[in-house]
């Protein structure tokens, strides 16, 4: 790979998120001026200064543009690192912010550059600086590039440079996309973040995901709004506003601390302790409205889907059928008035919430029935039989046994868990029941395969590409779904010029892969976010709670009390 360009290698699914462009020009000014903020005395304005903390489940795993996956990885990319644009959800459709509307996003412009529209010649602002006080050029994104594609990187998101033939830098704040055909997603797999070539351009790509920078992140070099100051592994993560940024942030410190267990989150958060607290349980709602009635409740919309993921290279589960007969035992609607999750909820049909208005087809779609005596008729026809009288079927010898694994630090999981396991029960299938820490979960899920069954749940792609989670071998397609038909669709939908002409197709992807049934979908959901009301700014959609976080603000005298409470944590 040289300075000045990059090129692809063998072509791949297209991308993970169709954006549609906002805006096409904006300002062609630097980085330098400050453009958001507000100066303390009038009730109700901005004002600056102070810390705000935040609790979480879990750490951070690996804060790191190539390697994130989920979690609090992925809010940090929304915090750390800037793309050539920035994704947005705004009226029910995913767009793509240029620099005038977001200063996360590093291109004021963007242009088709050849007469079929498979070139994207992005201008980028001058004066953009990495944390470090380096500048940041189009020679970054050359190189950023190269090691999405590179499959010894082995980055999750490689599938997003494969329909990339080139990237090339026309000089240091011009950089052209060449791809190998035209498609819906361009302009996302043209947006990853970017990292610093200053940094990383001598390390051979193999040692990239144990670089020493992402094992300790406070010595991550970045370009957004805040930076890693301090970590201390499983228990806080202090972020400071990045010098070059931009715009300079209204707060001074984001305090996060990790507590895992969600009844402490909420203490702390009703003692004052904590300004805002994530993974709030619904049943734990209705309590705190009433314990504490200045509290906000901010849905992030129902962009995930729940899910039991059927590992199809184990016997049991390679038969479709066996598959809809465990999601027919399982009634959907008593687990959600079980769970007080009313409200909040919607039971599921297939991969489209309803929030994905192209492509949620209720008509087509329709959530798994409740049907205990069906679900008998499939697994009896299906070789599964109670030979011995003790209430659990078998099949040539062996028992309907398995393994429902799920994360730790979520109640929800932990108590629809047991319900299922008492459900299965009933059409006499035995689940063992098994929670790990979020990291070893993901590492069975995505590294070596060794589970059987998976209670967890997706951020659905917001263009509706379903490439990622259901193309062969995906990394993402972790439950080993291989049906001709669904990806004869998948690469006719990828191949479609345009979101509009790409969307039915999704449709009908969907339907197929409903039928085959790799997963059991339970309800649509968006993780709600319980807030003291003195913290301002806070935007919460289906694009994330964190994508603002330069605007957030405190109201009043919080600023002083968070502080102390920072540092009280900070010395334990």
């Amino acid at each position: 790979m040289n300075a000045r360009g990059w090129r692809g290698a063998a072509a791949g699914r297209a991308g993970v998120l169709a954006l549609l462009v906002m805006a096409a020009a904006c300002e062609r000014g630097g980085g330098g001026e400050e453009r958001s903020g507000g100066t303390p005395g009038k009730e109700g304005e901005p004002r600056r200064g102070g810390t705000a903390v935040v609790a979480e489940p879990a750490d951070v795993q690996q804060p790191f543009p190539l390697f994130f996956t989920s979690g609090l990885d992925s809010d940090m990319m929304d915090i750390m690192y800037m793309g050539l644009t920035r994704g947005a959800w705004r009226d029910g459709r995913l767009v793509a912010l240029l620099s005038d509307q977001s200063p996360m996003a590093m291109a004021w412009h963007w242009e088709y550059a050849n007469p079929d529209s498979s070139s994207i010649r992005y201008r980028m602002r001058s004066a953009l600086r990495w944390s470090d006080g380096e500048p940041i050029t189009a020679h970054d994104v050359v190189f950023t590039y190269g090691l999405y594609a590179d499959t010894v990187v082995a980055s999750p998101r490689q599938q997003n440079a494969q329909q990339i033939d080139s990237v090339v830098a026309e000089n240091d704040s011009t950089v052209t996309f060449h791809f190998k055909r035209r498609y819906p997603e361009m302009v996302f797999d043209s947006g990853l973040g970017i990292i610093p070539r200053h940094v990383y351009g001598d390390v051979a790509p193999g040692a990239l995901s144990t670089h020493p920078s992402i094992s300790r992140p406070q010595s991550l070099v970045v370009s957004g709004a805040f930076s890693i100051g301090q970590h201390q592994p499983g228990a806080q993560i202090t972020l400071v506003p990045n010098p070059h940024f931009s715009v300079r942030p209204l707060l001074d410190r984001i305090v996060i601390r990790i507590i895992p267990e969600p009844t402490t989150r909420l203490v702390e958060l009703r003692n004052g302790a904590v300004h805002w607290s994530r993974g709030v349980t619904f049943d734990q709602i209705p309590a705190l409205r009433q314990q504490a009635p200045q509290l906000q409740f901010d849905a992030e919309s129902g962009r995930f889907w729940e899910f039991l993921g059927y590992n199809a290279r184990r016997p049991m589960f390679a038969d479709a059928n066996v598959r809809r007969a465990l999601g027919m035992a399982i009634d959907v609607p008593a687990i959600i008035r079980q769970l007080r999750m009313d409200e909040w909820v919607q039971q599921a049909s297939g991969p489209f919430p309803p929030i994905l208005k192209d492509f949620h087809d209720p008509q087509r779609l329709r959530p798994l029935p409740y049907d205990t005596a069906g679900a008998r008729r499939l697994l009896e026809a299906a070789g599964w039989r109670d030979t011995d009288g003790d209430g659990i079927r078998e099949k040539d010898g062996k028992p309907f046994q398995f393994t429902l694994l799920t994360n730790t630090s979520n109640q929800r999981r932990a108590d629809v868990s047991q319900i299922l396991q008492r459900m299965w029960r009933e059409v006499g299938v035995d689940a063992r029941l098994q929670q790990m820490e979020f990291g070893s979960v993901s590492e069975r899920q995505f590294g070596d395969r060794n589970f059987d069954v998976i209670l967890g749940s997706w951020g659905v792609e917001l263009s509706g590409a379903l490439g990622p989670l259901f193309g062969k071998d995906t990394q993402l397609n972790f439950v080993g779904f291989d049906d001709p038909e669904a990806l004869r669709l998948i690469a006719q939908a990828e191949a479609q010029p345009t979101l509009a002409a790409a969307a039915p197709v999704w449709r009908s992807v969907a339907e197929r892969i409903v039928q085959t049934q790799p997963y059991t979908w339970l309800y649509y959901y968006g993780p709600v976010t319980a807030r003291d009301p003195r913290l301002r700014g806070v935007r919460a959609d289906a694009y994330g709670a964190y994508q603002d976080i330069w605007k957030w603000w405190l109201a009043g005298g919080a600023a002083g009390a968070a502080d102390d409470t920072a540092k009280r944590d900070t010395g334990r």
